[in-house]
């Protein structure tokens, strides 16, 4: 069995409306271990372990960890920073420095990679340390896992909005197109066609990443909706492209892990889209909304994103390491699921697509079958929402004493 000593826990990436629900599953769980000593919270991820700024979240007043379930965002902070080799050997000294034994993770594909990085180097470093990783991200692109926690209530936003959005169209007869995030995974993008329960109702169109598009058939496809329908709502992931055109990359520019920032499909679309038909077509991006509309919760994704990182820390003190906790659907009508696990090496850097076989024939829709698997990941939140404008916790932040120098990071 593992030893008695401390635990870590960081946040990663691209927060999400549910994020906090996996810390405070993780905290509760490990209040009840004799395993942990203290349970540690890494702020802005690994930058804040590099740098020893932790914070001891057994401290933090009970009230404000229970609130801190249905607050946005991610209360410890998080950072897009991937490690080099220097920084995974500085976070080896600073877990034995604090005696940190146990090392949980929250975050997408990248995060899971740095996760198994780590694991791979106690093992070498002879450091007994179980590591875990608590799967998080609006794509819903990590593989093995039914969905990932933070997808169902970013996908209750996105569709949400397509339906406001196109009864303001509907009423202008005009044209409307919603970009919403999805780089190379469209699975956001997909989930708005929950939300069109007869014909005529939006999107009417709907484009994800996973194909290229021919242009002349978008174009055809738009008209035939707009003269059946009497207006167009056209969702489209911000990833999407054309065959043989770069017209999804608006930007040279790249994020920390050398991906292209993208945006400004919907203006190009609609530009198109009003020369082509003559009629006015108004856009809308979604942005970082998607991640922190909490008015947007959704029950399943809240009850999914406590229950990895609960059991992220019940494993771990149970001796399992250098493994994912992963999502099973159980059924679907009710929504009834199980945790399981699958190792980090299994999801590092590996991404989820869209099945091809889930899209209609023409490609500018989803099957019933995707409508089925989405449509339990989007059911609203059951708890009381504020009559007043929403307010949320903050941490105290009780920080952990630094043992080690300064550090600075090789360029």
């Amino acid at each position: 069995m593992p030893p008695k000593g401390n635990a870590l826990i960081g946040q990663s990436g691209g927060p999400t409306i549910v994020i906090n629900g996996s810390l405070v599953g993780a905290v509760e769980a490990a209040h009840k271990r004799d395993e942990i000593q203290t349970f540690y919270g890494a702020l802005n991820g690994i930058s804040g372990i590099l740098n020893e700024q932790m914070i001891d979240l057994f401290r933090e007043d009970s009230d404000t960890i229970a609130r801190l379930k249905t607050t946005p965002s991610a209360g410890l902070g998080t950072c897009r920073l991937k490690p080099k080799t220097p920084d995974l050997e500085r976070c080896m000294e600073v877990f034995k420095a604090h005696n940190i034994r146990y090392f949980f993770y929250n975050g997408g594909n990248d995060s899971q990679l740095t996760c198994h990085l780590i694991s791979e180097l106690a093992k070498g470093s002879d450091w007994d340390m179980q590591v875990v990783g608590i799967p998080k991200t609006i794509d819903n692109d990590l593989v093995v896992t039914d969905n990932c926690p933070g997808f169902g209530s970013a996908a209750r936003y996105a569709a949400s909005c397509v339906q406001f959005a196109a009864k303001d169209a509907e009423a202008f007869g005009a044209i409307e197109v919603v970009e919403v995030m999805g780089r190379h995974a469209g699975w956001l993008t997909a989930a708005t066609q929950v939300g069109r329960v007869d014909d005529y109702m939006a999107p009417h169109l709907v484009y994800v990443p996973e194909v290229e598009v021919n242009p002349d058939e978008f174009l055809a496809d738009c008209r035939s909706c707009y003269d059946e329908y009497g207006y167009l709502v056209v969702a489209v992931s911000e990833g999407f492209s054309f065959a043989e055109s770069s017209l999804g990359t608006t930007s040279q520019k790249v994020d920390e892990f050398g991906h292209a920032r993208l945006g400004g499909v919907a203006e190009a679309l609609g530009e198109m889209i009003e020369e082509e038909l003559g009629v006015r077509a108004r856009t809308d991006r979604l942005g970082n909304l998607q991640r922190c509309f909490a008015f947007a919760t959704s029950q399943v994704d809240l009850d999914e994103a406590y229950a990895v990182g609960a059991d992220a820390v019940n494993r771990a003190c149970e001796g399992e390491t250098d493994i994912m906790v992963t999502i099973q659907r159980k059924s679907s009508e009710p929504f009834v699921f199980e945790t399981e696990t699958t190792s980090l090496m299994s999801v590092a850097d590996e991404t989820r697509l869209v099945p091809l076989d889930w899209l209609n024939e023409r490609k500018n829709g989803v099957t019933e079958e995707f409508v089925e698997y989405a449509r339990p990941l989007l059911q609203g939140y059951e708890g009381p929402l504020p009559a007043a404008l929403p307010s949320f916790p903050r941490l105290r932040k009780s920080m952990a004493e630094p043992k080690l120098g300064e550090y600075v990071r090789p360029k």
